[in-house]
């Protein structure tokens, strides 16, 4: 045991935070540490590959070489239990139990990758309520003080506030017997039995498991990225880890919280004990306007450390648009990106369902896009077929690896008469013969795939003569060899929810405030739990169906917050666009009450009235 140091980096929106950090991770081996000696921890999967992709880049290694001691918790979890795969709960096992358990259950992912986020069935909340306990360590009693709204016809309430409770003496039962309404902690207690029973560890059991066994990394350095994400229970195997090394580095921003309905709580970066603080004082990426906004827009938490950011440089743009229509958000991108020069575009919804919505409209214009939240648009692999059939179409070289993805994706008819393995064979030799390790370096010429590929593809009939392809990428493949964006990269157009977003920047932003129904319903849950006096436009009760919605909580807040701050020269904010989802005011998102004014004007106002500080750097 020992008395470790402990910093506490705080670091706003473009501030540099992982490269902050990054350079504590080298000035750590610059001192004598092995990198074996250091644990970087961060929240999410991609943040950890994007860690250990740049560290490795300084260190002169391979990202696998660090796998690990970069990663999430509970990767180092599943690593200290000596877990396989298959003794994680999936899917499938939640269905299952919830087939045999009577209550419905939703695949998140099912419908083609549409998740909706529209409704949350019985089974989804009662294994998402289990979660939500353990992360935040109460008992199944407290099932009640989840961030969720119960329909009392289908659910038995606390019996306090249950109308169907029956009251008498001790021997009067609680229900009547003729009452068939689910009993969450019953369905709860089933669940947590049934993983037993099979053998199963969800994700926070790994983390239960390893502090009540007290399994610690063998390493000096502790490093938690994105320390205002993590839960109650992390923080626990936090505090278990802690005194088993010399110093540890928490950095994040308790202003960009994105996982709060997963448990996470910023008063535990805000209120841990540290020996030192930083607050690193300038952001990179917001001009002066934009900062302006996303500072109005988060001021109204209260509890939260100030950073005081200093902006990039002097301007940008805030634009507000009220009830645009998905063509027209189509026409302002595609105007876009047809009148900058490389500028990227970002776009961003709340919920998964409100993207594929924009992406119906979008995807016959033909310009390239890639999804953040969903790997199967316009992959590295896609884009490697799609450069290949535009070499061999105009008589240039291609890669190595481009023609690779040919021999992937061609339909058999493609080779003719010959053998696929032909091909995978001829890039085999190629690959032993070169002199360059990375396909991507070694060239081909059109000559050798034709040899090949007698019937290779065109442009226009390169989206049907592809296999293995979904029907989003063929759309788009025909879309882009019809249209005028030929050679356009297919990052520079991105889109995606808010919270896929995190860490992430571009020069055009557009941020939609529509909410979903879950979102709604949850932030009606919060305001009945802190006793706040909420009512819709006409004094209404505020449920999951109000709209417009009348109120932001501190977690929504944080949320819209990270996808504003994404914006390098432009913010579009947009409200009423997603047909059926409950509208969330701008004047809500800036003010914290709805206002007629015109969304524009009130955007204007802020920019004109408040005074951002001087910027101190310049991109």
């Amino acid at each position: 045991m020992s008395d470790p140091t402990v910093t506490r980096l705080f670091g706003g929106p473009g501030s540099g935070k992982t490269t902050a950090l990054l350079d504590r991770v080298e000035g750590l081996i610059d001192e004598g540490a092995d990198m074996r000696d250091i644990l970087v921890v961060s929240y999410t999967r991609a943040a950890a590959a994007e860690v250990r992709e740049r560290l490795a880049e300084r260190l002169d290694t391979t990202p696998r070489h660090l796998q690990g001691n970069v990663a999430t918790m509970h990767a180092k979890a599943y690593e200290l239990l000596n877990l396989s795969r298959g003794d994680v709960v999936g899917e499938d096992d939640k269905e299952a139990f919830c087939d045999d358990y009577g209550v419905e259950y939703e695949d998140e992912y099912s419908g083609g990758g549409r998740r909706t986020a529209r409704s949350t069935t019985l089974g989804n909340k009662v294994i998402a309520t289990s979660q939500w306990l353990q992360r935040t360590k109460r008992d199944v009693a407290d099932w009640y003080d989840v961030p969720f709204q119960w329909d009392v016809e289908e659910v038995r309430l606390p019996p306090e506030i249950d109308p169907n409770a029956q009251e008498g003496n001790k021997y009067t039962p609680t229900w009547p017997s003729d009452d068939d309404r689910l009993d969450v902690p019953e369905a709860i207690r089933a669940w947590r039995a049934y993983k037993g029973e099979e053998g199963l560890v969800g994700f926070a059991d790994m983390l239960e498991r390893v502090k009540q066994r007290s399994l610690v990394p063998t390493v000096d350095h502790l490093v938690i990225d994105e320390f205002q994400d993590i839960t109650t229970l992390q923080y626990d195997v936090y505090q278990e880890w802690k005194p088993h090394v010399e110093t540890a580095l928490i950095a994040g921003d308790d202003d960009q919280v994105v996982y709060a309905w997963q448990g996470a709580d910023p008063a535990l970066l805000l209120d841990t004990e540290v020996d030192n603080d930083e607050v690193l004082p300038n952001s990179y990426r917001l001009p002066s306007n934009i900062l302006t906004v996303v500072n109005t827009e988060i001021r109204h938490i209260d509890k939260r450390q100030e950073k005081d950011l200093k902006p990039r440089t002097e301007g940008g743009v805030v634009e507000a648009v009220d009830s645009p229509s998905m063509l027209d958000l189509v026409r302002n991108v595609r105007h876009t990106v047809q009148s900058t020069d490389d500028e990227t575009v970002m776009l961003l919804f709340r919920a998964r369902y409100q993207m594929f919505d924009f992406i119906d409209e979008f995807i016959s214009e033909g310009i390239p896009f890639s999804c953040l939240t969903d790997q199967r648009m316009w992959t590295d692999r896609l884009t490697d077929y799609v450069r290949a059939v535009e070499a061999v179409d105009r008589g240039e070289a291609l890669t190595a690896l481009q023609a690779r993805r040919l021999a992937d994706i061609l339909q058999d008819s493609a080779f003719g008469s010959n053998d696929r393995d032909e091909l995978y064979d001829f890039l085999n030799e190629v690959e032993e013969t070169a002199e360059e390790d990375d396909l991507a370096e070694v060239p081909l010429s059109p000559e050798d795939v034709k040899e090949h590929v007698p019937f290779m593809p065109d442009g226009p009939a390169a989206a049907d003569m592809a296999r293995k392809i979904t029907s989003f990428q063929r759309k788009s493949v025909k879309a882009y060899f019809a249209g005028n964006y030929a050679g356009e990269a297919p990052d520079r157009v991105r889109l995606g929810t808010i919270h896929s977003a995190k860490g992430r920047e571009a020069d055009h932003v557009f941020v939609n405030t529509d909410l979903t129904e879950k979102v709604v319903e949850q932030m009606a849950a919060q305001a009945d739990q802190q006793g706040l006096d909420v009512t819709g436009v006409d004094g209404e009760e505020f449920t999951k169906s109000t709209s417009p919605v009348p109120v932001l909580t501190d977690n929504e807040r944080r949320v819209f917050y990270v996808g504003m701050s994404r914006a390098r020269e432009r913010l579009v904010l947009m409200q009423n666009l997603v047909t059926g989802a409950p509208t969330l005011p701008i004047s809500v998102v800036l003010h914290n009450e709805i206002r007629e004014e015109d969304p524009q004007a009130i955007v204007d106002e802020i920019v004109e009235e408040v005074e951002a500080p001087d910027p101190e750097v310049e991109a």
